[in-house]
């Protein structure tokens, strides 16, 4: 009886830990520390431009096996587990050879400990205690991360958790830190290094403790070179290339930029930044702003034109600047951009006809609906062309041209590009003229890359490779060529410019958006909480350190087409009382729908133009290729009629 509980026991314990074993397996093991990694800003060059630690201080980054040289893993492998690919988690082999080995010599002679469990160590420090229940729990932990991950995801693990002395754990900040360069370009020497050193990470320093880490070294390239198939000349030459003797630490020259990314989900990004060009930013603006009593800052960007590409970023004269509020981010801080936005309304209303490139305004007192504006300097001119009307900045002609094109519409227009509401969500009306409608640096600089470039459609981006989109702000190839010889002057050598400037109300607010041939500069000053001075404007403050960062990067002077004149396709001939040829849609109507197809009605009979295109036929139906501003012209003999139509494509 005794004998026949005693099995049932037996076969009943068995089973009970063959089922916590299946339950135990089954379930996601812990990830532990690699679920913690640095938050990294690479440049378009590769190198790193900004560097956070980890909340523990360590300096580790995720790891890619497409990334990682091939060498290196092999060589890791023949090392470390020869079986690692065919093993699953313990390594039966070595454990029963470290046994036999310990119970012979009555000692520790070598270890069993698989790259896998070396791997669970990793993730779990807790588990690094040299004893007998430690080195169970590493072998279960191990067993069931075979389950649950490829060789491959083991390998990106170890390679993002290895210790390589100092706070330095992983591959990709090893490589950065000891080699200057990514792990997809190592040596051998370098390699046998990177194997050697997460053992004893701190004892085999190569710049505290040369000897031991050249010892250990030519231990690898000892133990692998016949795998690896490294002759005696190749064997000679990795053993005597030099070690670092020091261990180097990137500058973050990016704070703002960093600061951007933080809660994005994203620990490595790969910018558009250059490394030169945007420590050259940061100079010339410490030394900028250095002319100004605090608490005056400046920021600036500089943008690629033909990709929107944002080749260098700085937020604030100074990151640390307390005085000045430096860790305040003015590129993306809420201000009244001045007279910036006055190319834009003279384009709009350029582009509909409102107004000819030679038009000419009666700068004068302007009175409507309780609004009286001035000019910046309380001054009016009396007759003065558009050319330089927008050239000095005057707000009359300015806010005359925005009645004209209705500022409610305008402003619409501006938050249909941006696609979201922004500023202070309140209508500016027509004080959007002279700064009354409130954003940021960078929706300004999306605005002006769509007015240099309205082919490309996008906005700025900081990513690298990245490609943006936008809604087009209704302006074609013409008129932002017309309005870019508007703006057009030269400088006193010579050389032709195109920027404008723009001052916000009591001098708080100082900008420059200057065009060149390839990029975009924007430069802002002004005070962190929107205080009053008595020193800055667009033209004096702004201008000349944009002129100084176009000398700095050598950014060359754009070409400025000649004004061309408006030669539409259909011409307007002179009225005749000949009925309404087009009776939906309304002059001036607003069409929301989710289809770039839309019904027309008017006269058969009628030759119709699309964009000053003629139609083959008349089409009850119209698709148009894009949201935007779009003529649609109806001629029957001597007579015609046109209608604009503002399409907006609604979001399902």
């Amino acid at each position: 009886m005794i004998k026949k509980i005693s099995t049932i026991v037996t076969f009943g314990s068995l089973f009970l830990f063959v089922l916590w074993f299946s339950i135990y397996l089954s379930r996601e093991p812990n990830l532990g520390r690699l679920e913690s990694f640095s938050q990294v800003i690479r440049s378009e060059e590769g190198s790193i431009i900004n560097l956070r630690l980890t909340p523990s201080g360590h300096w580790r980054e995720r790891a890619s096996l497409n990334n990682i040289d091939a060498k290196l893993v092999e060589m890791l492998v023949a090392y470390e587990d020869k079986r690692f690919m065919s093993h699953l988690g313990v390594d039966p082999i070595a454990l029963l050879r470290a046994t036999y080995n310990s119970i012979t010599s009555r000692r520790v002679v070598s270890g069993a400990s698989t790259l896998t469990m070396q791997t669970v160590r990793l993730m779990h420090p807790e588990l690094q205690q040299r004893s007998l229940l430690s080195k169970l729990k590493q072998m279960l932990e191990a067993v069931r991360l075979e389950r649950h991950l490829t060789k491959e995801e083991i390998l990106e693990a170890y390679f993002a958790l290895a210790p390589y002395g100092g706070n330095i754990e992983g591959v990709e900040a090893a490589s950065e830190a000891w080699f200057q360069k990514r792990p997809n370009v190592l040596t051998m020497s370098e390699a046998a290094l990177l194997v050697a050193l997460p053992q004893s990470p701190e004892v085999r320093r190569p710049d505290l403790f040369p000897a031991n880490a050249f010892k250990a070294k030519r231990l690898v390239l000892e133990k692998t070179r016949e795998r690896l198939e490294i002759d005696d000349v190749q064997y000679r030459e990795y053993i005597s290339e030099r070690l670092p003797n020091r261990l180097r630490k990137p500058q973050s020259i990016s704070p703002h930029l960093a600061d951007k990314f933080l809660g994005s989900g994203l620990d490595s990004v790969d910018t558009s930044i250059s490394t030169n060009w945007q420590k050259e930013l940061s100079k010339i603006l410490q030394f900028g702003v250095s002319e100004f009593e605090t608490p005056i800052n400046a920021a600036a960007m500089v943008i690629e034109r033909r990709t929107g590409n944002v080749k260098a970023y700085v937020g604030s004269s100074a990151y640390l600047d307390k005085e000045r509020k430096g860790a305040v981010n003015y590129l993306t801080a809420i201000r009244s951009p001045g007279s910036t936005l006055k190319p834009l309304i003279y384009a709009t209303a350029l582009q509909r006809g409102f107004i000819k490139t030679n038009h000419v305004y009666q700068d004068k007192v302007f009175h409507k609906n309780g609004y009286t504006p001035t000019n910046f300097d309380g001054d009016w001119t009396g007759e003065v062309t558009l050319k330089n009307a927008l050239i000095r900045s005057l707000n009359i002609p300015a806010i005359e041209t925005l009645d004209m094109v209705g500022a409610e519409e305008f402003e619409k227009n501006l938050r249909t590009f941006f696609g979201k509401d922004i500023g202070h969500g309140k209508e500016a009306g027509l004080s959007l003229a002279a700064g009354g409608f409130y954003m940021n640096a960078e929706n300004l600089a999306d605005l002006y890359v769509e007015l240099a470039d309205p082919g490309h459609e996008g906005k700025i981006s900081f990513l690298k490779n990245e490609i943006t989109s936008a809604n087009s702000f209704l302006i074609n190839q013409k008129t932002s060529s017309n309005v870019l010889s508007l703006l057009s002057q030269n400088d006193r050598i010579g050389r032709v410019t195109v920027f404008k400037t723009g001052t916000s109300h009591n001098r708080q607010d100082a900008w420059v958006v200057r065009l060149f041939a390839d990029h975009i500069v924007l430069v802002w000053l002004g005070t962190p909480d929107s205080e009053r001075t008595d020193v800055l404007t667009g033209r004096t403050a702004a201008l000349p350190i944009s002129t100084v960062i176009a000398e700095t990067l050598g950014l060359r002077p754009p070409k400025v087409k000649s004004l061309a004149e408006d030669n539409m396709a259909v011409k307007t001939v002179a009225k005749k009382e000949c009925g309404k040829l087009i009776n939906f849609p309304e002059d001036g109507e607003w069409i929301r729908s989710s289809r770039t197809l839309i019904s027309v009605n008017g006269d058969q009979s009628a030759k119709w133009y699309l964009n000053g295109k003629p139609l083959k036929s008349y089409n009850q139906q119209l698709e148009l290729n894009r949201a935007g501003v779009h003529k649609l012209t109806a001629v029957l003999e001597d007579c015609s009629e046109t209608s604009e139509v503002f399409l907006e494509l609604a979001k399902n």
